[in-house]
């Protein structure tokens, strides 16, 4: 029997888009949104009046990103070691969505899948020399810049090689677990219950290569 879904495990390589997602996510669905505060936002450019995915919003989990610093390799943890640090950081009810690249690294993905039933896999996406160069052109590993990808990525060449690697475990997980990937647009949430149809039908969506699976734990 699986537990009541109360959480979305989201994994994608730095550039892929997915803090756009994620806001999108964050709006058509009834989602915690406790974990947002000033010192967890970062914009990327102007903003425009219907720009709604500008920049990073809320908690990110893994090293350097300020929550979940020690998430390194979910094989050595406990279940309830990892619900708590959760815990600690969303207050409110809703959809916890824990936004975590380091999911495609060692077996995490397989970790999450196999421990908890009932919450959601969202899988994000995009080729890994675009993702590339759209990280480094809105973000840098300079020193207080949040989220801090230096403890994870190191720095530029060392990124660029982890990129195809983890990009690699996303799809491989993806394949393994029967995900298929479809072109993104806000309608992939619609089978997570609570899913609001008409604001999905007023955002603006740009979008030609990014891709999307989402998939309920058994």
């Amino acid at each position: 029997m699986t537990e009541r879904a109360s959480r979305i495990w989201m994994c994608g390589i730095p550039g892929s888009k997915w803090s756009g997602i994620d806001m999108h996510m964050r709006q058509v669905l009834p989602c915690d949104q406790t974990d947002e505060s000033d010192e967890r936002t970062c914009y990327h450019r102007a903003s425009t009046p219907d720009d709604t995915n500008n920049g990073h919003r809320g908690s990110y989990w893994g090293p350097g990103m300020g929550c979940g610093e020690d998430w390194i390799d979910f094989n050595f943890m406990d279940k309830s070691k990892i619900i708590n640090d959760i815990d600690e950081v969303f207050t409110g009810t809703g959809y916890k969505i824990i936004k975590d690249h380091f999911l495609a690294r060692k077996f995490n993905l397989d970790y999450v899948w196999n421990n908890f039933s009932g919450d959601y896999v969202v899988l994000v996406y995009r080729e890994p020399q675009k993702s590339f160069a759209w990280w480094s052109e809105v973000m840098d590993f300079s020193e207080g810049h949040y989220p801090d990808y230096a403890p994870g990525y190191t720095d530029y060449n060392t990124m660029r090689k982890l990129l195809w690697t983890e990009s690699a475990k996303i799809t491989d997980f993806a394949v393994r677990k029967d995900m298929n990937f479809s072109l993104y647009n806000t309608q992939a949430f619609n089978s997570i219950n609570g899913f609001d149809k008409k604001i999905s039908n007023t955002l603006t969506i740009n979008n030609s290569d990014t891709y999307i699976s989402v998939k309920r734990i058994p």
